[in-house]
């Protein structure tokens, strides 16, 4: 009896997979993908889904009607002067201070780990992870610059021309000592060497750290 259960479970199954595939070319419905051009043609209009709908009735039986994606699409809201800005709203922050908040500049520089990149006024929406490296704040563009090293942190760059950075820890460059930057990495250059082959995976990483962040303030520096 469970075998026959079985069966015929999957034959009613098969059965339904054959019916809707019917229902699809009857109704000139094709498979789509998750392209934007595909997406566009399943949405076509009201009355292509009440031609699915009507031959969909013939093999429907108990089963609720179909969901189309249009159905679950937020409607597009008409946004008023969307001209873009001609400053960008700044706010930068550590643990401790908020270093500029509601600043207006023309041009923000970031260190992201995929590689440096800058943000104007109606730059598109991004979130990006800061690697160890130098943030350049030009509140008149390459004219008023202030530059921060950053050991590393997240920015947030939203669509009405706000930009949100968030620093775990932010010094002025121009408070940077050159010379405990070069002992630092010659410092952890040597612990680096010393410890390959070693095994001791915790001092290998606190050492390439080391090396990561003094490398990039020597770059910073210009030494």
């Amino acid at each position: 009896d469970i075998w026959c259960e079985s069966s015929c479970s999957r034959d009613w199954t098969s059965m339904l997979r054959h019916a809707a595939r019917g229902v699809c070319r009857a109704a000139g419905l094709r498979s789509v993908s998750s392209s934007t051009a595909a997406f566009q043609e399943l949405n076509a209009s009201e009355q292509s889904k009440k031609e699915f709908l009507s031959k969909f009735a013939a093999f429907q039986g108990t089963m609720n009607e179909p969901e189309f994606p249009s159905n679950f699409v937020k409607p597009v809201e008409k946004v008023e002067n969307a001209s873009v800005p001609d400053k960008l709203k700044f706010n930068f922050y550590i643990p401790s201070a908020a270093i500029n908040q509601g600043s207006s500049v023309d041009l923000v520089l970031l260190p992201a780990t995929t590689g440096d990149f800058g943000v104007m006024p109606g730059h598109v929406p991004t979130v990006a992870e800061l690697r160890p490296g130098v943030v350049s704040v030009h509140n008149e563009l390459d004219k008023d610059v202030t530059k921060y090293f950053v050991s590393g942190g997240f920015a947030f760059i939203h669509a009405d021309s706000t930009t949100d950075v968030c620093a775990v820890e932010a010094v002025p460059l121009s408070d940077i000592d050159s010379d405990a930057v070069r002992a630092g990495l010659a410092e952890y250059t040597g612990k680096l060497a010393s410890l390959q082959g070693k095994g001791d995976d915790y001092e290998l990483a606190a050492a390439q750290a080391g090396v990561e962040v003094y490398s990039a303030l020597n770059s910073a520096l210009g030494l």
